[in-house]
Formats: structure tokens, sequence, C-alpha cells
């Protein structure tokens, strides 16, 4: 179902004051591979990543 307008300016403004993105740079060919199998195992890059920093916390 898409967005009215409405709900797409409240989400970005959500998105805007409560969100914001970290990143590392890794080569094409390791990103095309990390993306395929987290395809493959019904995931997410992002999820991936969540679940290694929250480990990475509770050291």
């Amino acid at each position: 179902m898409a967005l009215t307008e409405s709900q797409r300016r409240a989400n970005n403004k959500y998105i805007a004051k409560h969100m914001t993105v970290l990143g590392c740079k890794v080569r094409k060919d390791y990103a095309e591979t990390v993306r395929e199998k987290a395809k493959a195992e019904g995931t997410t890059v992002n999820a991936i990543l969540r679940k290694a920093l929250d480990d990475f916390m509770q050291e």
C-alpha cells in the first residue's frame, strides 16, 4: 500500500529528527556477495549490521 503525501512527510520528518546513517566502505565485489547472502538467508544487510552493532554494544 502506497503512503499518502502526508504520511510520507511525517515519516521523513521523523527520520530526519531521530535517525542517522552509519556506514563503512567495502569493495564492491564483497558488498555484492554480502547482499546476495543476506537475500538468500531472508534478511537484509541493515539487519545484519544492526545485530553486529547490538552485539558489540553488549560487550
